[in-house]
């Protein structure tokens, strides 16, 4: 999928679900370079609810306190960053990825603020 088919997706599932904005600009970690800080998919829910969900590469046993939430507050706008913080190395063939979802209150994010994610998202 190229870079405008996937600016075009992660634009639909915001209209979809609430606001989602992907910070294309963001450089990869070294845990990045192996496949941990690229998400396959992020949401932010605004409807309900608010929470931040993500899809993130499994082997089957992705869970989510292997991810570490890093929240960054500047000038009421919030910044979020997900960090795998334990390797998958289970060997089980998840092409999907496993979702996770992160309520606002348990991110320290005041509902109706606006959010966006750090990750690079795609496949």
């Amino acid at each position: 999928m190229n870079y405008v088919m996937k600016l075009a997706a992660a634009a639909f599932a915001g209209l979809a679900s609430g606001c989602v904005i992907v910070d294309a600009d963001v450089q990869e970690s070294a845990w990045g370079r192996m496949g941990g800080g690229l998400l396959y998919g992020a949401e932010v829910s605004v409807r309900g609810p608010s929470e931040i969900s993500i899809v993130a590469h499994s082997n089957g046993c992705t869970q989510k306190e292997d991810f570490r939430p890093d929240v960054d507050r500047d000038d009421g706008r919030y910044r979020v960053r997900f960090e795998r913080r334990r390797d998958d190395n289970c060997r089980a063939l998840v092409p999907e990825g496993r979702r996770m979802t992160w309520s606002f209150a348990e991110l320290g994010i005041p509902d109706g603020a606006q959010v966006t994610i750090a990750n690079r998202v795609g496949r």
